[in-house]
Protein backbone atom coordinates (compact mmCIF):
# COMPACT_ATOMS: atom_id res chain seq x y z
CA UNK A 1 0.00 0.00 0.00
CA UNK A 2 2.68 2.22 -1.02
CA UNK A 3 1.03 6.12 -0.96
CA UNK A 4 4.28 8.19 -2.31
CA UNK A 5 4.79 9.11 -5.80
CA UNK A 6 8.19 9.74 -6.16
CA UNK A 7 9.86 8.77 -9.72
CA UNK A 8 12.55 6.77 -7.96
CA UNK A 9 10.97 2.94 -7.89
CA UNK A 10 13.40 2.45 -4.55
CA UNK A 11 11.91 5.06 -2.88
CA UNK A 12 8.90 4.19 -0.62
CA UNK A 13 6.30 6.05 1.72
CA UNK A 14 3.74 4.61 4.02
CA UNK A 15 1.67 6.20 6.17
CA UNK A 16 -0.65 4.96 9.09
CA UNK A 17 -0.89 4.69 13.26
CA UNK A 18 2.68 3.35 13.90
CA UNK A 19 3.04 0.81 16.73
CA UNK A 20 6.54 0.88 18.30
CA UNK A 21 6.62 -2.56 20.59
CA UNK A 22 6.73 -0.96 24.12
CA UNK A 23 5.45 2.53 23.14
CA UNK A 24 1.96 3.53 24.73
CA UNK A 25 0.86 5.03 21.58
CA UNK A 26 0.39 5.27 18.12
CA UNK A 27 0.43 8.37 16.19
CA UNK A 28 -0.19 8.36 12.29
CA UNK A 29 3.36 8.68 10.81
CA UNK A 30 4.58 8.93 6.93
CA UNK A 31 7.48 7.07 6.96
CA UNK A 32 9.93 7.25 4.17
CA UNK A 33 12.56 4.97 3.31
CA UNK A 34 14.47 3.46 0.39
CA UNK A 35 15.58 -0.06 -0.69
CA UNK A 36 18.79 1.28 -1.70
CA UNK A 37 19.79 1.98 2.09
CA UNK A 38 17.15 -0.71 3.55
CA UNK A 39 16.72 2.17 6.43
CA UNK A 40 13.99 3.94 7.37
CA UNK A 41 14.71 7.83 5.84
CA UNK A 42 12.20 9.91 8.03
CA UNK A 43 8.86 9.61 10.22
CA UNK A 44 6.92 12.43 10.28
CA UNK A 45 3.57 12.68 11.69
CA UNK A 46 0.52 13.13 9.43
CA UNK A 47 -3.36 13.56 9.07
CA UNK A 48 -4.11 10.98 7.23
CA UNK A 49 -4.09 7.04 6.67
CA UNK A 50 -5.78 6.19 10.42
CA UNK A 51 -7.09 3.48 8.36
CA UNK A 52 -3.67 1.36 8.69
CA UNK A 53 -1.70 0.43 11.22
CA UNK A 54 2.31 -0.24 10.50
CA UNK A 55 4.59 -2.52 13.14
CA UNK A 56 7.72 -3.42 12.68
CA UNK A 57 8.36 -6.56 10.74
CA UNK A 58 7.74 -9.85 12.53
CA UNK A 59 10.07 -12.24 13.45
CA UNK A 60 9.66 -15.95 13.03
CA UNK A 61 12.13 -17.54 15.82
CA UNK A 62 12.01 -20.89 14.96
CA UNK A 63 10.67 -22.74 11.51
CA UNK A 64 11.48 -25.90 9.84
CA UNK A 65 10.45 -24.51 6.22
CA UNK A 66 10.95 -27.62 4.33
CA UNK A 67 8.27 -28.87 6.42
CA UNK A 68 5.23 -27.15 4.11
CA UNK A 69 4.60 -29.95 2.39
CA UNK A 70 3.87 -31.86 4.99
CA UNK A 71 1.57 -30.41 6.66
CA UNK A 72 -0.63 -31.81 8.52
CA UNK A 73 1.15 -35.46 9.08
CA UNK A 74 0.66 -37.39 12.02
CA UNK A 75 -1.69 -35.70 13.83
CA UNK A 76 -2.39 -36.65 17.08
CA UNK A 77 0.87 -38.51 17.68
CA UNK A 78 3.14 -37.19 20.95
CA UNK A 79 6.12 -35.77 19.74
CA UNK A 80 8.34 -38.87 19.99
CA UNK A 81 6.02 -41.18 17.60
CA UNK A 82 5.09 -38.02 15.54
CA UNK A 83 9.20 -37.38 14.41
CA UNK A 84 9.16 -41.37 13.14
CA UNK A 85 6.51 -39.82 11.12
CA UNK A 86 7.52 -37.01 9.48
CA UNK A 87 11.06 -37.87 9.40
CA UNK A 88 10.39 -40.95 7.14
CA UNK A 89 8.56 -38.26 5.43
CA UNK A 90 11.44 -36.10 4.91
CA UNK A 91 14.23 -38.85 3.95
CA UNK A 92 12.15 -38.94 0.38
CA UNK A 93 12.42 -35.08 -0.26
CA UNK A 94 14.73 -34.24 -2.94
CA UNK A 95 16.49 -30.75 -2.89
CA UNK A 96 14.29 -29.70 -5.59
CA UNK A 97 11.27 -30.68 -3.48
CA UNK A 98 12.71 -28.60 -0.33
CA UNK A 99 13.18 -25.65 -2.59
CA UNK A 100 9.32 -25.79 -3.40
CA UNK A 101 8.38 -26.36 -0.13
CA UNK A 102 10.70 -23.30 1.22
CA UNK A 103 9.17 -21.05 -1.33
CA UNK A 104 5.58 -22.39 -0.58
CA UNK A 105 6.47 -21.48 3.25
CA UNK A 106 8.12 -18.14 2.34
CA UNK A 107 4.39 -17.35 0.53
CA UNK A 108 2.95 -17.73 3.94
CA UNK A 109 5.30 -15.80 6.03
CA UNK A 110 5.04 -13.01 3.74
CA UNK A 111 1.33 -12.71 3.70
CA UNK A 112 1.15 -13.38 7.49
CA UNK A 113 3.98 -10.03 7.98
CA UNK A 114 7.08 -11.98 8.75
CA UNK A 115 10.21 -10.00 7.47
CA UNK A 116 13.21 -12.67 9.28
CA UNK A 117 12.98 -16.46 10.21
CA UNK A 118 15.21 -18.98 11.95
CA UNK A 119 15.18 -22.33 10.00
CA UNK A 120 16.49 -25.43 10.81
CA UNK A 121 16.39 -27.46 8.18
CA UNK A 122 18.60 -28.72 5.11
CA UNK A 123 20.34 -25.67 4.15
CA UNK A 124 22.00 -25.54 0.55
CA UNK A 125 23.70 -22.98 -1.28
CA UNK A 126 20.54 -22.49 -3.73
CA UNK A 127 18.39 -22.72 -1.01
CA UNK A 128 19.97 -19.45 0.88
CA UNK A 129 20.22 -17.80 -2.73
CA UNK A 130 16.23 -18.75 -3.26
CA UNK A 131 15.93 -17.00 0.10
CA UNK A 132 17.35 -13.93 -1.14
CA UNK A 133 15.70 -13.67 -4.27
CA UNK A 134 12.52 -13.58 -2.48
CA UNK A 135 13.69 -11.01 0.08
CA UNK A 136 13.29 -12.38 3.51
CA UNK A 137 16.14 -12.34 6.11
CA UNK A 138 16.93 -15.65 7.20
CA UNK A 139 19.38 -17.19 9.86
CA UNK A 140 20.08 -20.67 7.84
CA UNK A 141 20.77 -23.53 10.79
CA UNK A 142 21.28 -27.03 8.87
CA UNK A 143 20.79 -29.59 10.92
CA UNK A 144 23.30 -31.66 12.72
CA UNK A 145 22.81 -35.15 14.23
CA UNK A 146 25.08 -37.45 15.88
CA UNK A 147 27.21 -40.09 14.20
CA UNK A 148 25.52 -42.59 12.07
CA UNK A 149 22.39 -40.37 11.39
CA UNK A 150 22.11 -38.59 8.56
CA UNK A 151 18.50 -36.60 7.96
CA UNK A 152 17.10 -36.03 4.64
CA UNK A 153 19.07 -38.51 2.75
CA UNK A 154 17.09 -37.90 -0.85
CA UNK A 155 18.66 -34.17 -0.65
CA UNK A 156 22.35 -34.81 -0.02
CA UNK A 157 22.44 -33.76 3.72
CA UNK A 158 25.88 -34.19 5.17
CA UNK A 159 26.56 -36.68 8.01
CA UNK A 160 28.30 -35.69 11.52
CA UNK A 161 30.95 -34.19 11.11
CA UNK A 162 31.29 -33.11 8.00
CA UNK A 163 28.23 -31.45 8.15
CA UNK A 164 30.23 -28.91 10.51
CA UNK A 165 32.44 -28.31 7.49
CA UNK A 166 29.64 -27.53 5.42
CA UNK A 167 28.08 -24.90 7.94
CA UNK A 168 31.13 -23.12 7.88
CA UNK A 169 31.81 -23.25 4.34
CA UNK A 170 27.90 -21.11 4.28
CA UNK A 171 29.38 -18.97 7.03
CA UNK A 172 32.05 -18.03 4.86
CA UNK A 173 29.66 -17.59 1.65
CA UNK A 174 27.50 -15.46 3.02
CA UNK A 175 29.49 -13.54 5.60
CA UNK A 176 28.51 -10.23 3.79
CA UNK A 177 24.90 -11.22 2.81
CA UNK A 178 22.86 -8.45 4.92
CA UNK A 179 19.86 -10.93 4.79
CA UNK A 180 21.67 -14.06 5.86
CA UNK A 181 22.92 -15.54 9.14
CA UNK A 182 24.20 -18.98 9.49
CA UNK A 183 23.94 -21.03 12.39
CA UNK A 184 24.75 -24.52 13.56
CA UNK A 185 21.67 -26.55 13.99
CA UNK A 186 22.55 -29.53 16.66
CA UNK A 187 19.01 -30.97 16.30
CA UNK A 188 18.47 -32.06 20.29
CA UNK A 189 20.57 -34.04 23.08
CA UNK A 190 18.69 -37.28 21.81
CA UNK A 191 19.63 -37.31 18.73
CA UNK A 192 23.17 -35.63 18.97
CA UNK A 193 24.21 -36.20 22.66
CA UNK A 194 26.87 -34.17 24.43
CA UNK A 195 30.04 -34.65 22.35
CA UNK A 196 28.36 -33.41 19.18
CA UNK A 197 27.25 -30.26 21.39
CA UNK A 198 30.37 -30.01 22.94
CA UNK A 199 32.24 -29.45 19.14
CA UNK A 200 29.46 -27.65 17.84
CA UNK A 201 30.12 -25.38 20.52
CA UNK A 202 33.69 -25.14 19.98
CA UNK A 203 33.75 -24.19 16.55
CA UNK A 204 30.40 -21.96 16.52
CA UNK A 205 32.98 -19.78 19.28
CA UNK A 206 35.59 -19.80 17.06
CA UNK A 207 33.80 -18.97 13.91
CA UNK A 208 31.28 -16.40 16.20
CA UNK A 209 28.55 -18.43 14.43
CA UNK A 210 25.02 -18.63 16.07
CA UNK A 211 23.36 -21.66 17.17
CA UNK A 212 19.41 -23.44 16.87
CA UNK A 213 18.67 -26.36 19.12
CA UNK A 214 15.72 -28.20 20.72
CA UNK A 215 15.78 -28.70 24.48
CA UNK A 216 13.33 -29.82 26.99
CA UNK A 217 10.60 -29.86 25.09
CA UNK A 218 8.17 -32.37 26.31
CA UNK A 219 8.47 -34.25 30.07
CA UNK A 220 9.50 -37.93 27.97
CA UNK A 221 12.55 -36.05 26.94
CA UNK A 222 13.69 -34.47 30.46
CA UNK A 223 13.19 -37.81 32.17
CA UNK A 224 15.31 -39.57 29.91
CA UNK A 225 18.37 -37.11 29.96
CA UNK A 226 17.99 -37.57 33.38
CA UNK A 227 17.41 -41.24 33.66
CA UNK A 228 20.77 -41.54 31.26
CA UNK A 229 23.27 -38.27 32.25
CA UNK A 230 21.60 -37.25 35.14
CA UNK A 231 20.84 -34.11 34.00
CA UNK A 232 18.84 -31.88 32.21
CA UNK A 233 18.64 -31.24 28.51
CA UNK A 234 19.17 -27.43 29.44
CA UNK A 235 21.58 -28.38 31.68
CA UNK A 236 23.40 -30.73 29.37
CA UNK A 237 23.86 -27.80 26.89
CA UNK A 238 25.36 -25.72 29.60
CA UNK A 239 27.80 -27.84 30.78
CA UNK A 240 28.70 -28.63 26.99
CA UNK A 241 29.35 -24.67 26.14
CA UNK A 242 26.46 -24.99 23.69
CA UNK A 243 24.40 -22.20 25.70
CA UNK A 244 25.43 -17.92 25.07
CA UNK A 245 24.19 -15.36 23.46
CA UNK A 246 23.70 -16.54 20.18
CA UNK A 247 22.04 -19.31 20.82
CA UNK A 248 18.71 -19.89 20.62
CA UNK A 249 16.79 -22.25 22.46
CA UNK A 250 13.35 -23.80 20.70
CA UNK A 251 10.76 -24.46 23.63
CA UNK A 252 12.47 -25.43 27.08
CA UNK A 253 8.69 -26.29 27.90
CA UNK A 254 9.82 -28.27 30.75
CA UNK A 255 12.72 -26.16 31.69
CA UNK A 256 13.67 -26.11 35.61
CA UNK A 257 14.07 -23.12 38.32
CA UNK A 258 18.11 -24.50 37.84
CA UNK A 259 17.35 -24.42 33.65
CA UNK A 260 16.24 -21.06 33.68
CA UNK A 261 18.82 -20.14 35.86
CA UNK A 262 21.28 -21.42 33.60
CA UNK A 263 19.99 -19.60 30.54
CA UNK A 264 19.72 -16.16 31.97
CA UNK A 265 23.24 -16.91 32.68
CA UNK A 266 24.20 -17.61 29.39
CA UNK A 267 22.24 -14.82 28.08
CA UNK A 268 20.40 -17.17 25.47
CA UNK A 269 16.92 -16.32 23.93
CA UNK A 270 13.91 -18.61 23.95
CA UNK A 271 12.16 -19.27 21.09
CA UNK A 272 8.11 -20.12 22.45
CA UNK A 273 6.17 -22.85 20.15
CA UNK A 274 2.63 -22.15 22.04
CA UNK A 275 0.74 -23.43 19.23
CA UNK A 276 3.38 -26.88 18.24
CA UNK A 277 3.62 -27.42 22.03
CA UNK A 278 -0.48 -27.50 22.47
CA UNK A 279 -1.03 -29.30 19.40
CA UNK A 280 1.94 -32.00 19.93
CA UNK A 281 0.95 -32.04 23.77
CA UNK A 282 4.31 -30.91 25.28
CA UNK A 283 2.55 -28.98 27.51
CA UNK A 284 2.70 -25.02 28.35
CA UNK A 285 6.18 -22.94 28.16
CA UNK A 286 6.75 -21.27 32.26
CA UNK A 287 7.25 -17.60 30.15
CA UNK A 288 6.19 -15.87 33.09
CA UNK A 289 8.96 -17.11 34.64
CA UNK A 290 11.49 -16.57 31.53
CA UNK A 291 10.31 -13.06 31.66
CA UNK A 292 10.78 -12.71 35.65
CA UNK A 293 14.27 -13.96 35.48
CA UNK A 294 15.51 -11.97 32.79
CA UNK A 295 15.47 -14.19 29.90
CA UNK A 296 14.80 -12.89 26.71
CA UNK A 297 11.64 -14.34 24.96
CA UNK A 298 10.84 -14.94 21.13
CA UNK A 299 7.77 -16.37 19.48
CA UNK A 300 8.07 -19.42 17.00
CA UNK A 301 5.27 -21.27 14.96
CA UNK A 302 7.58 -24.33 14.83
CA UNK A 303 7.52 -26.44 11.44
CA UNK A 304 4.45 -26.17 9.08
CA UNK A 305 3.81 -30.10 10.09
CA UNK A 306 3.55 -29.35 13.66
CA UNK A 307 1.52 -26.26 13.80
CA UNK A 308 0.11 -26.46 10.87
CA UNK A 309 0.95 -22.62 10.34
CA UNK A 310 2.97 -20.06 10.05
CA UNK A 311 0.63 -17.32 11.12
CA UNK A 312 2.90 -15.59 13.78
CA UNK A 313 0.11 -13.07 15.22
CA UNK A 314 -1.89 -16.28 16.00
CA UNK A 315 1.05 -17.76 17.73
CA UNK A 316 1.45 -14.67 19.62
CA UNK A 317 -1.77 -14.17 20.85
CA UNK A 318 -2.45 -17.90 21.61
CA UNK A 319 0.67 -17.13 23.99
CA UNK A 320 -0.21 -14.19 25.58
CA UNK A 321 -3.95 -15.38 25.98
CA UNK A 322 -2.01 -18.91 27.78
CA UNK A 323 0.18 -16.98 30.19
CA UNK A 324 -2.79 -14.91 31.11
CA UNK A 325 -5.29 -18.31 31.27
CA UNK A 326 -2.41 -20.07 33.68
CA UNK A 327 -1.90 -16.85 35.91
CA UNK A 328 -5.06 -15.59 35.90
CA UNK A 329 -4.29 -12.36 35.80
CA UNK A 330 -5.41 -9.89 32.50
CA UNK A 331 -1.84 -8.24 33.54
CA UNK A 332 0.45 -10.74 33.28
CA UNK A 333 1.96 -9.84 29.71
CA UNK A 334 1.66 -6.53 28.61
CA UNK A 335 0.48 -6.66 24.49
CA UNK A 336 3.16 -4.13 24.15
CA UNK A 337 6.03 -6.37 25.44
CA UNK A 338 4.43 -9.62 23.78
CA UNK A 339 4.83 -7.43 20.58
CA UNK A 340 8.22 -7.18 21.49
CA UNK A 341 8.95 -10.66 21.68
CA UNK A 342 7.67 -11.07 17.90
CA UNK A 343 9.41 -8.19 16.72
CA UNK A 344 12.74 -6.86 18.37
CA UNK A 345 13.49 -9.91 20.48
CA UNK A 346 13.47 -12.38 17.82
CA UNK A 347 15.67 -10.18 15.33
CA UNK A 348 18.27 -9.86 17.96
CA UNK A 349 18.47 -13.33 19.35
CA UNK A 350 19.27 -14.49 15.75
CA UNK A 351 21.32 -11.90 14.55
CA UNK A 352 19.50 -9.18 13.18
CA UNK A 353 19.83 -5.62 13.90
CA UNK A 354 15.73 -4.77 15.67
CA UNK A 355 14.03 -1.98 14.55
CA UNK A 356 11.60 0.37 16.17
CA UNK A 357 11.26 2.24 12.10
CA UNK A 358 12.98 4.71 13.98
CA UNK A 359 14.97 7.06 11.09
CA UNK A 360 18.44 5.05 10.47
CA UNK A 361 16.86 1.83 11.26
CA UNK A 362 16.08 -1.19 9.09
CA UNK A 363 13.14 -0.66 6.76
CA UNK A 364 11.60 -3.92 7.76
CA UNK A 365 7.52 -2.95 8.10
CA UNK A 366 3.97 -4.66 7.65
CA UNK A 367 1.13 -2.54 6.72
CA UNK A 368 -2.00 -3.74 7.89
CA UNK A 369 -5.55 -2.73 7.27
CA UNK A 370 -8.14 -1.59 9.76
CA UNK A 371 -11.24 -0.58 7.64
CA UNK A 372 -12.60 -4.09 7.88
CA UNK A 373 -15.52 -4.77 10.08
CA UNK A 374 -13.80 -6.90 11.63
CA UNK A 375 -11.19 -4.44 12.89
CA UNK A 376 -13.78 -1.45 13.30
CA UNK A 377 -13.83 0.52 15.44
CA UNK A 378 -9.94 0.85 16.62
CA UNK A 379 -10.22 2.04 20.20
CA UNK A 380 -6.56 0.95 21.23
CA UNK A 381 -3.82 0.02 18.28
CA UNK A 382 -2.21 -2.37 20.89
CA UNK A 383 -5.71 -4.44 21.12
CA UNK A 384 -6.33 -4.59 17.37
CA UNK A 385 -2.39 -6.40 17.08
CA UNK A 386 -2.79 -8.40 20.33
CA UNK A 387 -6.69 -9.27 19.72
CA UNK A 388 -7.92 -8.64 16.32
CA UNK A 389 -5.33 -8.63 13.70
CA UNK A 390 -4.85 -11.37 11.30
CA UNK A 391 -2.62 -12.41 8.52
CA UNK A 392 -6.01 -11.02 6.15
CA UNK A 393 -6.02 -7.76 7.66
CA UNK A 394 -1.83 -7.61 5.81
CA UNK A 395 -1.45 -5.27 3.04
CA UNK A 396 1.94 -4.27 2.62
CA UNK A 397 5.36 -6.48 3.66
CA UNK A 398 8.50 -4.63 3.21
CA UNK A 399 12.28 -5.60 3.78
CA UNK A 400 14.97 -3.74 3.80
CA UNK A 401 13.00 -1.24 2.04
CA UNK A 402 12.14 -3.93 -0.77
CA UNK A 403 8.46 -4.51 -1.07
CA UNK A 404 7.35 -8.25 -1.09
CA UNK A 405 3.71 -7.75 -0.62
CA UNK A 406 1.83 -5.03 -1.78
CA UNK A 407 -2.05 -4.58 -1.83
CA UNK A 408 -1.79 -8.25 -0.72
CA UNK A 409 -0.07 -9.25 -3.70
CA UNK A 410 2.78 -10.83 -3.27
CA UNK A 411 6.34 -9.15 -5.63
CA UNK A 412 8.68 -11.40 -5.27
CA UNK A 413 7.34 -15.04 -5.30
CA UNK A 414 4.74 -17.20 -8.21
CA UNK A 415 2.12 -18.40 -5.94
CA UNK A 416 0.16 -19.75 -8.73
CA UNK A 417 3.66 -22.28 -10.00
CA UNK A 418 4.39 -22.80 -6.30
CA UNK A 419 0.98 -24.31 -5.02
CA UNK A 420 1.28 -25.96 -8.60
CA UNK A 421 4.58 -27.51 -7.63
CA UNK A 422 3.73 -28.30 -4.29
CA UNK A 423 0.59 -30.22 -5.03
CA UNK A 424 2.54 -32.18 -7.51
CA UNK A 425 5.01 -33.19 -4.75
CA UNK A 426 2.49 -33.98 -2.34
CA UNK A 427 1.05 -36.28 -4.90
CA UNK A 428 4.21 -38.12 -5.38
CA UNK A 429 4.81 -38.67 -1.76
CA UNK A 430 0.99 -40.24 -1.40
CA UNK A 431 0.11 -37.22 1.04
CA UNK A 432 -3.25 -36.30 1.43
Amino acid sequence: MTTGTSPHPQEHSVTGRLLRPGALDAPVTTLRFSASSGTVESAEPSRDGAARVIVPGLVNAHAHSGMAVLRGLGDGLVLEDWLKVVMAAEDTLTEDDMRWSLSLAMCEMIRAGTTAFADMFHWTEPLIDTVIEVGLRVSAAPVVLGEGMTPYSAAGTLGFPAQLDHIERLAARYASEPLVRIAFGPHAVYTCGADVFREVAERAAAGGLGVHVHLSETSHEVTTALAERGETPIATAARTGLLGPSTIIAHATKATADDIRLIRESGATVAHNPQSNLKLGSGIAPVRSFLDAGVPVAIGTDGPASNDSLDLLRDLRLAVSLQRGLAERADVWDSGDALAAATANGAAGIGFTPTTLLPGDPADLVVLDTSTARAHPVHSTHAFIAWTATAADIRDVYVAGRPLLLNGDLQTLDEERVLYETTRIASRLGIR
